[in-house]
């Protein structure tokens, strides 16, 4: 049994290896199954998702051109031991019975929420059991998106002083160690993981993250904080708790589930500086690569602030929509503020919040913009990246300034 209540269960076959693995939470809950044939090969693995649902590993059930024999990643039918019903991507094979890298993956959008991590905290699993230390990711997709989600199964060489710029400048250069989660499925149905304390909670589709992941801060819209022996799920924006949903003791068992505030307020369009504003802020926090594609995706979205439930951004399609909360916390501040410098911070803290909700969508539809360019197409944006990164950061400086300037001025803001 592991620490937070999780059982592993070894059914022996006929030459003393393990056929089957599985592990339960301490409710009882299925999490893991792996079945292993009698030459200790991996025939197939399943993990349970945050939402209940059932993920598949197929060993060598495909080909890459990236990089050959692949494993497939399938939604399973959850009535049955292992039955695929859909294939959702590919991942480079490993040997499971000794597992020597973290392999890349083809299709990282793809995956459904909680996919990648589960997926991941399956190969951390085996390697802590067999007894491997370290391990380097193997493959041309060093992303900041794959890092933060290596913090929940790994823990990168505390030795690195810049650990985020080694693992993406050196495609991968930097070690791991195997640090595996617990996962616990709450009868009041939240997802915890647990590994010296609770990291994450998935409730009602939403995730809430610890704030620091080893060195690293994660800025994130949803977070877990403390209070004396109590730990809070809440909605958090500029520097402070929004709204409380979820109260768990240090176990992970839910105490309470709060209500959220009913949403007020008409929706209302970005404006032609707040959409300038954010473009610039998104493009400096991304790949310089990507900066015409960021800036011309901002253009053609259907941006807006509007009442939400719950949460501080939502994504439809093309349609972005940021919660008439921040506006009103942003007010607040400037009423309790003398004239200065504390209310020019407090307008740049409502701009970069908004930028951080929507970056991530952003740079999805940019990077899915870029990739679908021909070749011609992909050397021209890089040469306009180029000839533009000269005068990105006075771009900047000036957009964030006029809107600054109006914020201040009482303008610029939803009614």
């Amino acid at each position: 049994m592991k620490p937070h209540g999780t059982l592993v269960t070894h059914r022996p076959g006929p030459a003393g290896r393990p056929l089957l693995v599985s592990e339960a939470d301490r409710h009882g809950t299925l999490v893991t199954v792996a079945e292993w044939d009698e030459t200790g090969r991996l025939r197939h693995a399943k993990v349970r998702l945050p939402d209940g649902s059932w993920i598949g590993i197929e060993p060598g059930a495909a080909e890459s051109p990236l990089w050959g024999r692949s494993d497939r990643l399938s939604v399973l039918d959850p009535h049955e031991p292992f039955r695929p019903l859909e294939p959702i991507t590919l991942f480079q094979s490993v040997d499971y019975g000794a597992v020597g890298f973290i392999p890349p993956l083809a299709e990282p959008d793809r995956l459904p929420p909680g996919a990648g991590t589960a997926v991941l905290n399956f190969l951390a699993s085996l390697l802590v059991e067999q007894g491997t230390s370290r391990v380097r990711y193997r493959g041309p997709y060093a992303t900041e998106q794959l890092f933060t989600a290596l913090l929940e199964s790994f823990r990168y060489d505390p030795g690195a002083t810049s650990p985020l710029d080694q693992f993406m400048e050196s495609g991968g250069g930097l070690d791991w160690s195997p640090a595996p989660h617990e996962r616990l499925f709450s009868p009041a149905g939240a997802y915890v993981q647990l590994r010296d304390e609770i990291e994450k909670v998935v409730f009602q589709g939403r995730a809430y993250y610890r704030r620091r992941w080893q060195g690293v801060l994660r800025d994130e819209p949803r977070v877990l904080r403390e209070e004396g022996d109590r730990v809070i799920a809440s909605l958090w924006a500029m520097g402070e708790p929004l709204e409380d949903h979820l109260i768990l003791d240090r176990t992970g068992e839910v105490l309470a589930v709060l209500p959220a505030a009913p949403a007020e307020g008409p929706y209302a369009p970005f404006s032609r500086r707040w959409r300038s504003a954010v473009g610039e802020l998104v493009a400096h926090g991304s790949t310089p690569l990507l900066r015409p594609s960021i800036l011309s995706i901002v253009e053609r979205l259907d941006l807006q602030w509007g009442p939400l439930t719950a949460d501080l951004v939502e994504a439809t399609g093309d349609r972005l929509v940021i919660s008439l909360r921040l506006p009103r916390v942003f007010r607040l501040r400037l009423e309790a503020q003398p004239e200065g410098e504390q209310r020019v911070r407090a307008a740049l803290s409502l701009a970069a919040e908004v930028a951080k909700l929507l970056g991530p969508a952003v740079r999805r539809k940019a990077q899915a913009a870029l990739a679908a360019l021909p070749e011609s197409g992909q050397r021209a944006a890089l040469e306009l990246a180029e000839a533009t990164f000269e005068t990105a950061s006075s771009t900047l400086e000036a957009c964030l300034d006029q809107l600054v300037r109006a914020l201040l001025a009482g303008k610029e803001l939803p009614a």
